[in-house]
């Protein structure tokens, strides 16, 4: 079905929200004379849990893969107790997959 990268991160935010998560995207685009300020491999939508613990999700459509720099730090806060997600298409759905079920 191949869903665009900003329907995944809509459908994430929308569902994600229903359960009560708070996320907020995080554009580093540069844009005409703003440059990018986020290190890189931060995820595209960041937040808290109802219960206050910090969620990455990251957003990859089809064929996307993981940087290097989002590998390790997907990792790390998965590490220190955060919740972890990538967000894809699984079977011409938007899914989110959660960061222990991710093979690297």
């Amino acid at each position: 079905m191949d869903i665009s990268a900003n329907e995944l991160t809509k459908w994430a935010k929308l569902n994600l929200g229903y359960i009560g998560f708070r996320l907020n995207r995080v554009n580093n685009i540069p844009y005409g004379k703003r440059k990018g300020t986020i290190e890189k491999g931060w995820a595209d939508l960041q937040g808290y849990s109802p219960e206050g613990i910090y969620v990455a999700i990251e957003v990859k459509k089809l064929g996307d893969k993981l940087s290097k720099e989002q590998k390790e730090r997907l990792e790390d806060i998965h590490k220190c107790g955060g919740i972890v997600y990538i967000c894809t298409e699984v079977e011409n759905k938007p899914a989110l997959v959660e960061w222990t079920k991710i093979k690297l």
